[in-house]
C-alpha cells in the first residue's frame, strides 16, 4: 500500500531511474525515504544492477542483494570469472615466456581503458572515439614526471592519471553543452591529432624511461625475471582501480549517473546538476585511460607516437560497444577482459600467422584484422537485436 500523499509516477517511467532517485538522492532516515515506490508491471524490478536499463537488459537478473544490508553481491558467475582471472594471474608469470607475459601485462593495462569507455558507453549513455589519444596523454605525463621532476617510477601511473583527467575535463567542459554526438567528434578529433602532437613535443624517436623496476630481495625474483615484477606491479595497480571503481558505481553517485543517462530532465528536477555529474564522468573516464597509459610504461619503459594512432581508438570504441553489447560480459564490468584479450592478443596472433594476411584477393581481405573487428560487431548487433525481440514478446 502506497502513501496517499505520494506524487504521481507515470507507469512509462524507468524502475532504474526510480532506484537512482530514491537510493541517490532521498537521504537516509529521512520520512521521504520510507515512500514505497509503487511496481508498474510484472518485469519490473526494483533492484540494484549494474546492468543499464536498456532495451533488451531489462530481463537480465540483477546482482544479489545482501538482505537488510544494502550491499550488491556480485553474481554467481561474476565470481567464478574473476576466481579463474585470478588463477591465471598466478600461473600466466610462472609459465609464460617474457614476450607473452609483456603482452599479458598489456592486456591488464588495456582494461583500465575498456572500463572507461564501459563508464560512458553503459553508465552514461555517452560516445568516445578518443581513448586511445587519452592513453598516450597518460604515458607522455607519466614519463616526463619521471624524467623531469624526479617522480619515483611506482607512482608514475597517478600522473597518468591526473593528465588524463585534466585533459577529459578539458574536452568535457565544451561537448557535454551540446548534443551527445559533440563528444564523439571532439574525442575523434583529438585521436587524430595527438600523433602528431606528440610528435611535435618529442620528436621522431622514442622517449626512454629513466628508471627500472628491479624486483625487490623480497619477492625472490630474480633480477633478470623483471617482467614477472612488472606484471605483478601492473596487475596490484588494476585491481586496486577496479575495486574503487566498483564501490563507486555502486554507490549513490553510479545511481545518481544512470538517472542523469535515463531522465535527465527529471533528475534536474530533483537537484542532480547533470551537466556537473557528466563532467566528472567524463573526467574519471579519461583518468583511467591516462592510468593504463602510465602503466603500459612499465612492461616496455618508453613512450612513442608510433603506439597511440587514430586506429587504437576506434578499435577500442568497436570492442567496447561488441562486447558490452552481448553475452559475454554483457553491460558488466567483466566485459573489459575479452575486449582486452582481443585488441592485444589478435595482432600477435596474426603476425605469429603470416600467411593469413599475404594472400591476395577476397581470402586475404576476409583474414584481416578490420574485417574480424566488422564481423564481431555484426555478431554482436544481431545478437543484441535478437535478445530485444524476445524482451518484447514476453513482455506483450
Amino acid at each position: 500500500m502506497t502513501d496517499s500523499h505520494e506524487p504521481p509516477v507515470p507507469d512509462s517511467e524507468p524502475s532504474v531511474f526510480r532506484l537512482a532517485l530514491r537510493e541517490a538522492l532521498v537521504p537516509h532516515g529521512s520520512p521521504a525515504a520510507s515512500i514505497p515506490i509503487p511496481r508498474t508491471g510484472a518485469t519490473t524490478q526494483v533492484a540494484e544492477s549494474e546492468t543499464p536499463a536498456e532495451p533488451g537488459e531489462q530481463g537480465a537478473s540483477p546482482e544479489a542483494e545482501a538482505p537488510g544490508s544494502g550491499l550488491a553481491w556480485p553474481s554467481r558467475l561474476t565470481v567464478a570469472a574473476m576466481a579463474a582471472i585470478a588463477a591465471l594471474a598466478v600461473v600466466i608469470p610462472l609459465r609464460a615466456s617474457s614476450t607473452f607475459l609483456t603482452d599479458v601485462t598489456q592486456l591488464a593495462a588495456f582494461c583500465l581503458v575498456f572500463a572507461g569507455l564501459w563508464l560512458l558507453t553503459h553508465r552514461m549513455g555517452l560516445l568516445s572515439v578518443g581513448h586511445g589519444a587519452l592513453t598516450g596523454v597518460g604515458a607522455y605525463a607519466a614519463l616526463h614526471a619521471v624524467n623531469d621532476f624526479g617522480l619515483p617510477p611506482m607512482l608514475m601511473p597517478l600522473a597518468g592519471f591526473a593528465a588524463g583527467c585534466a585533459v577529459g575535463a578539458l574536452l568535457g567542459v565544451p561537448a557535454l553543452r551540446l548534443p551527445k554526438a559533440y563528444l564523439a567528434l571532439l574525442t575523434l578529433s583529438a585521436a587524430v591529432a595527438f600523433p602528431i602532437v606528440l610528435r611535435q613535443l618529442d620528436g621522431p624517436l622514442p622517449v626512454t624511461l629513466d628508471g627500472e623496476f628491479i624486483p625487490p630481495s623480497w619477492t625472490g625474483i630474480a633480477p633478470n625475471d623483471e617482467h614477472i615484477w612488472e606484471f605483478w606491479v601492473v596487475v596490484v595497480w588494476v585491481a586496486v582501480a577496479f575495486w574503487l571503481l566498483h564501490g563507486l558505481l555502486t554507490g549513490p553517485i553510479g545511481r545518481a549517473l544512470v538517472a542523469t543517462r535515463d531522465e535527465p530532465t527529471a533528475a534536474a528536477t530533483f537537484g542532480v546538476s547533470v551537466y556537473r555529474l557528466r563532467l566528472a564522468g567524463v573526467s574519471l573516464s579519461s583518468g583511467l585511460a591516462g592510468l593504463a597509459g602510465g602503466l603500459m610504461l612499465i612492461p616496455v619503459n618508453f613512450n612513442d607516437q608510433s603506439l597511440y594512432p587514430e586506429e587504437l581508438s576506434i578499435k577500442l570504441f568497436a570492442l567496447t560497444i561488441a562486447f558490452g553489447s552481448t553475452a559475454i560480459g554483457g553491460s558488466r564490468l567483466i566485459m573489459t577482459v575479452p575486449a582486452a584479450t582481443v585488441l592485444v592478443l589478435l595482432p600477435v596472433w596474426l603476425v605469429d600467422r603470416p600467411g593469413w594476411v599475404t594472400q591476395g584477393g577476397w581470402i586475404g581481405f576476409v583474414k584481416s584484422e578490420f574485417f574480424l573487428y566488422a564481423a564481431l560487431l555484426l555478431v554482436a548487433a544481431y545478437a543484441r537485436s535478437r535478445r530485444t525481440r524476445a524482451v518484447r514478446s514476453y513482455d506483450a
